[in-house]
């Protein structure tokens, strides 16, 4: 029966690893896209991100986003891993051929 607890400790480890891993690099990207953002706004305020969605694969993401005032409305924004770049006008063609439809 011992020889059991060896596979399914294994298995839960490698688990752990993986799931892990997947929610600090999750993590990091939205830092990402959170500085990139204010550097674009040129602004010291915190953003809150919203609805983000994966894109092109896992490639890009698409959400919303919105500044430290409660009483602005949350903006668009679309990051692209590859190349690291978010771009914050709805009406781009970047955020039209990757976020709408």
């Amino acid at each position: 029966m011992h020889n059991l607890y060896i596979p399914v400790v294994a298995i839960l480890v490698v688990a752990a690893i993986i799931f892990g891993g997947q929610a600090i690099s999750d993590s990091q990207v939205d830092d990402d896209i959170k500085a990139l953002i204010s550097q674009q706004l040129g602004s010291d305020r915190e953003i809150e991100l919203q609805s983000m969605k994966e894109v092109q694969k896992g490639y890009g993401v698409c959400g919303l986003y919105q500044t430290g005032e409660r009483s602005q409305h949350a903006s668009p924004f679309y990051y692209s891993k590859v190349n690291e770049r978010v771009t914050l006008d709805a009406e781009s063609e970047r955020y039209r051929r990757h976020c709408e439809g």
